[in-house]
């Protein structure tokens, strides 16, 4: 009965500690801040960004936003606002001091004005603005006093199908002068244009999700005629919704939907090949992760934009939960922020993310406002931890860690980089244990096999010793056996005769 009794008062005790730290994390937020354990069930965890402040169009100067589309931050720290509602890009700096707005540009001597644009980009190397002037299907690119260099628009080719309508969302422009456009309608990918403006083709299509229909139509198509496959309805994958480059030129892109678990997210090289792939890094690694036995939410991310940090870090905001989901380049799951509702630091239509330093900021297109969230000391840590681990500096994130743990005993992510700087070190014991608390079974045995060559290294002399002193043994009391100087009492009974 007094084992009953401490057992209970163990689990009581510890109820009371996750109560405590669930609250103590999320005293001063408006959200409950969780990461996932081993088995991907949510646990409590400590808060990585705390939201400060929000901004809108008054704050600002420039009047009132208007469902606002779109965040750019050039490389001169300016911000760029896709302001749709009043047809205009804003530009701010980074302590929102209104510098200009884009609303009027001039093309050989004509007047161009926008109609809802929801897309911006600034190339760093030449300091021009591309915008996506939506509702008047193209594509401007611009110095920042209006003056328009180029305009692209719906590529007459044979490889685009003119019956499609070219409204462009989102654009970006690699290091090359190439420009990608997301076109709402397109699923081959972003259309593609070289810095003259000619049209290249279609870059970084998503797969086709492999369900059971998939299958079974591809079946019928190798029985099929051909008048039959005509007729069959074709299968064509889902076009991402939102990109972003970062400084070694890889592209990454999020899709937006809650249909398909196929290339949420990729990270795509210049001839389009998903790296994420090869890297063994899953489509259910984004977004909140499927539980094992229970849901947060009754509907699934629907992962809307993407941001690459200056650390190499992906920002990825969850439009359908109002969700922020960091993760280090490595894709591993750092902090999970926000969520919906009218308060500092949830949102009703998160729009787009935008990182500088160690500040987010994300955009809101119905409550018109940008929400300015800064990385907390807990955070500082963590990202400390793994940079140094990323950078493959493993002795120096090993204390790093050991303070994340201070903070948050949840953190599974800490346990490993403990157990793998320690495995990197050779202390191949130690990391067994913190492999073993964050149930990393690859990872355990792979430490395991480690202790065991270096036990067998470090006692090889006392190893052979006691083997060859068995031997001598053995082969003595075979001996001795056989002269007859070893007898057991009932062999000697059995010769008496008893």
């Amino acid at each position: 009965m007094s084992g009953l009794k401490k057992l209970i008062s163990i689990i009581s005790a510890a109820a009371v500690s996750v109560t405590a730290l669930t609250a103590n994390v999320s005293a001063l937020e408006t959200y409950d801040p969780y990461s996932y354990d081993r088995w991907g069930d949510p646990v409590a965890s400590q808060v990585g960004y705390t939201a400060e402040k929000y901004v809108d169009g008054e704050m600002i100067g420039c009047g009132n936003f208007y469902e606002p589309a779109d965040l750019f931050i050039s490389h001169d720290n300016l911000m760029y606002i896709a302001d749709k509602g009043n047809n205009r890009i804003v530009i701010t700096d980074l302590d929102f001091n209104f510098k200009k707005e884009l609303k009027e540009f001039n093309y050989n001597g004509e007047t161009l004005t926008l109609k809802k644009p929801t897309g911006v980009f600034v190339d760093q190397y030449t300091g021009l603005v591309y915008i996506c002037d939506t509702e008047n299907d193209r594509v401007l690119k611009s110095d920042t006093d209006g003056n328009v260099d180029r305009i692209f628009t719906k590529p007459e080719s044979e490889l685009y199908d003119q019956g499609l309508t070219y409204q462009p969302s989102k654009v970006l422009v690699d290091k090359a002068g190439n420009v990608y456009v997301v076109i709402k309608s397109v699923t081959k990918g972003a259309v593609m244009y070289n810095a003259d403006g000619e049209f290249l083709g279609f870059y970084g299509a998503n797969r086709v999700q492999q369900t059971a229909e998939v299958l079974a139509n591809a079946f019928w198509n190798l029985i099929s005629t051909e008048a039959q496959r005509e007729r069959q309805a074709k299968q064509t994958p889902i076009g991402f919704s939102n990109f972003d480059i970062d400084d070694d030129g890889f592209i990454f892109t999020v899709t937006d939907s809650q249909e398909i678990n196929t290339d949420l997210v990729k990270k795509l090289n210049p001839r389009g090949d998903n790296i994420l792939d090869s890297l063994g890094v899953s489509d259910m690694t984004f977004g909140d992760m499927p539980p094992t036995y229970y849901s947060i939410y009754s509907k699934r991310s629907s992962l809307t934009d993407i941001d690459i940090g200056p650390s190499g870090e992906l920002n990825i905001l969850d439009f359908q939960h109002g969700r922020i989901f960091q993760y280090d380049k490595e894709c591993w799951l750092m902090f999970i922020m926000g969520g919906t509702g009218d308060q500092l630091g949830l949102f009703r239509s998160a729009a787009a993310i935008e990182s500088y330093d160690n500040k987010l900021y994300v955009l809101d297109s119905r409550k018109n406002n940008i929400t300015i969230f800064t990385r907390t000391v807990f955070g500082e840590i963590v990202t400390e931890a793994a940079n140094l681990y990323n950078d493959g500096l493993y002795e120096e994130s090993l204390e790093p860690w050991r303070n994340v743990l201070k903070y948050d005993g949840n953190y599974r992510r800490a346990y490993i980089g403990i157990g793998n700087a320690l495995y990197n070190k050779y202390e191949y014991k130690e990391a067994m244990e913190y492999f073993e608390i964050s149930i990393s079974r690859g990872r355990y045995n792979r430490a395991f096999e480690g202790y065991r060559d270096q036990w067998l290294k470090e006692n090889y002399m006392t190893c052979i010793i006691v083997i060859v002193a068995l031997i001598i043994l053995l082969t003595v009391y075979k001996q001795l056996r056989k002269r007859g100087k070893i007898v057991y009492p009932w062999e000697k009974r059995r010769k008496g005769g008893v």
